[in-house]
Order: structure tokens, then sequence, then C-alpha cells
């Protein structure tokens, strides 16, 4: 035996669900015992296939779980079989009611089938209330009792208002509570930057003076403690060295941070990012990054329901930017265009006073890789005639190629090019 839900599965309502458990070879009673139950208004659930598959155990443990009750029809075949055993103790330990119907005489059932409610569908004189008619009312009424368990134990649901009031007290809760940690967390973060910049009282130092004052002092009251005096005075001179000794500057090292390696590269985004030497918007500003620089992440911390990346620059330093600032999205790349004329040596271009958007392809509409300040240098390293403008194929600082049409460089770098 194996398991199978009836062909209309577990119905999305709220009739008594009943597990009929039995051999193979009772299928054809057992659909009887389904049938009437579908018409007294339960949900049968019949199995269908054979044991012993992978991950039949599971099956009959989830079914046995989902039903209220469970019916097996008691045979000489299911008597002896220790799956519809193993079903019968699955449904006691998740405390389901059992119910075992008998359609013949049986002798010699199992062990740890007897003492359970039974229930007798054919006639016998020895036995009240037996028979297939009285059967069938029996049965119902033992499984009536379960679904009086069942409202027993559903607790009671609450209206919809008050699901509605709940629900809006405890997102209230959780904003009220997601700020406080908020400002919690900029609290500390803020003291951890103010205790690693802030100038310190040298109180070490007037305590040392202070010492050494008390020694010259006692020297002159005393001069028999001028010899003590000496030899303290190299034990002294070591503690002023360290006392004095300046504390090493501040370094965005010291903010605590989670590892983080992005299994993307990460990128500043299309309006640039700002990258500071602290997680707050207050930090001292180390770099604007142009859009689209590329940024090696080494780790991030969560402040104020943000993350920080903290990022190591291509000159060694190490600065955090925010997550709103930044993409995973990869720049576009220049195409490679037929027909440009190359340029050998490179000639050196610069931006116009409203900059330049270099673009992937000779082309007004093509993507832009970035657009460069005013002013900014590009390496021309070719041209192409499209229209009635020149385009260069630049390459830029950080080493990216594109292309910027000739009106949106200087009439110097035009000149240059003899364009």
């Amino acid at each position: 035996m194996g398991v199978m839900a009836n062909a209309r599965g577990f119905a999305a309502d709220n009739r008594i669900r009943v597990f009929v458990s039995h051999a193979r070879a009772d299928t054809g009673f057992a659909d009887q015992i389904g049938a009437f139950l579908h018409n007294a208004g339960f949900q049968p659930l019949l199995d269908r296939y054979e044991a012993g598959g992978a991950g039949w155990e599971e099956r009959l443990g989830r079914l046995i779980e989902d039903a209220d009750a469970l019916v097996l029809v008691l045979t000489a075949d299911s008597a002896n079989s220790d799956l519809c055993v193993w079903e019968v103790e699955a449904a006691q330990r998740l405390g389901k009611r059992v119910v075992l119907v008998l359609p013949a005489p049986l002798h010699g059932a199992a062990r740890e089938l007897a003492g359970l409610n039974t229930v007798y569908f054919y006639s016998d004189p020895s036995v009240a209330n037996s028979g297939f008619y009285d059967g069938q009312r029996r049965l119902e009424a033992a499984l009536r009792g379960a679904e009086r368990l069942r409202a027993a134990a559903a607790p009671s649901r609450p209206s919809p208002q008050d699901e509605a009031r709940d629900a809006r007290r405890a997102e209230a809760q959780a904003r009220k509570q997601e700020r406080k940690l908020r400002k919690a967390e900029q609290r500390e973060l803020e003291k951890q930057i103010r205790r690693a910049t802030a100038p310190r009282f040298p109180v070490l130092g007037v305590a040392f003076l202070s010492l050494v004052a008390a020694a010259v002092v006692g020297v002159i009251m005393k001069p028999d403690l001028l010899n003590q005096a000496r030899a303290s005075w190299i034990n002294l001179t070591s503690a002023a060295e360290a006392i004095t000794a300046e504390d090493p500057p501040y370094s965005p090292m010291d903010v605590s941070v989670q590892e983080y390696a992005p299994e993307r590269p990460l990128y500043a985004g299309r309006n640039g990012a700002n990258v500071r030497d602290y997680p707050l918007t207050t930090g001292e500003l180390i770099l604007e990054a142009p859009p689209r620089t590329p940024l090696r992440v080494t780790g991030r911390r969560m402040v104020q329901g943000q993350w920080w990346f903290r990022v190591t620059l291509e000159d060694g330093r190490v600065g955090f930017v925010r997550e709103d600032v930044v993409t995973f999205s990869a720049p576009p790349v220049a195409q490679a265009v037929a027909g440009v004329t190359d340029i050998a040596p490179a000639v050196e271009v610069t931006a116009g006073r409203a900059g330049a958007k270099v673009r992937t392809a000779p082309r007004r509409n093509a993507r832009v890789i970035v657009r460069v300040a005013a002013a900014s240098e590009m390496q021309a390293t070719g041209k192409i005639r499209e229209g009635a403008h020149w385009w260069l194929r630049v390459t830029l600082a950080d080493g990216r190629t594109g292309y910027v049409r000739d009106d949106v460089v200087t009439a110097e770098s035009r000149t240059a090019l003899s364009l």
C-alpha cells in the first residue's frame, strides 16, 4: 500500500478528512466506505500505491497528519500487515481518532489492533448493532466525535476588524523598534568616530610632569634623595616617551564591518558615488568616484537600514559607499566598428565646456558608457565619418574606450586632429 488522496485532493473547506487504510485485496470494500463517507459529508482519503518506494513513509505520515481520523478496513490481510499496524500507530501518536471496520468475521486479529473502536458491517446475532446499515450509522457517529474534538481544539478566530487592528499595532511597534535600533546604531558609530578622531587631553603627560616636579622638589628639600632620583630618571624617561607618543591617526579600517565579497563586481552608479571615510553621510569625503567606476568591496555594515560597503580604491585608500549610489550592473562597453581610421600616434583631446558623453558606437542613439566632466582629457586613437560629424574613438584615463562626437571636444582638439 502506498499513498494517494482521492481525485478531489484536499478540499479547502471544513469537512472532516478521513484516511481509509486497507490491504490491497480489500480495495473494493474500501471504495464503498469512501463513497459512503463522501455522501455523508466527509472527505475520504484513499491509498492506492504500493509501499516500499522512495519516500513512502514520509508521504504516508504527511497524509495521516493532515487527516482528522483514520478508518482501517480490518481483514485477515490488513491485520497481519506491518504497514497497516504502522498506520494505526502513527495515527495514535498524532492523537487521531482510529475506527476499525470489519466487513466479515475475523479471528486472531493483531494484538496491536485490539481494544480500538470497532464497527461491524456484517450481521452477527452475538453483537448488538451489527450489520451494514447499523455499521454505517455507528461509523458516522464515531467520526462525528472526531469532528467535535477538532472543533473543541480549534482556537477561536478573531474578527477581521480585530486582525486588522492587531496588524496595525504590530507594524507600528516594528517601525518604532526599528527607529530605536537605527538611532542607537548611529550613536554608537558616531561615538566610535569621535573616540578615534577627537583630540585627547594629555592626562598621562600632565601626570608625568607632576612626578618630575615632585622629584625635583624632593631633591631640593632633601639632598640625600638625589641618588635615588638619578637611579629612577632612566625609567621616567622611558615612561615619558611612551606617554607622549602620538596615537595613530584614525583609519576607516577601525570601523568594524562584516566581511563581504559580492558575487558580481560593484560599480559607481550612473551619477557617480561619494566615497567617505566612515559609513555616515557626515563622514569626510575621500573621493567623488565617476559614474561606472569599478569598486573593490572588502566588507559591509548596516547603518540606519542601509548597507554601506567598505571599498579599497586604486591608490590603496579605504572608504565607504552607500548601497543606493552603486550598482551591480556592468557598464556598457564599446562595440567593434568597421571603417574606423586609426590615429597613430594617439592625440590627446579635451572635453568641452559641457563635458562629453562617451558612447558604445558612433551614433547618437548608442548607449552611454560614461559622461566625462568638462576639461577631461582623453586619447583619440581613431576616427570615422558619420553624417555631418566626425566621431572619435577615445581611450579614457581608466582604460575604457568609446566614441565621442567632434562637437563635444574643444576647438583646439579638433585643430590638433585636423577635423
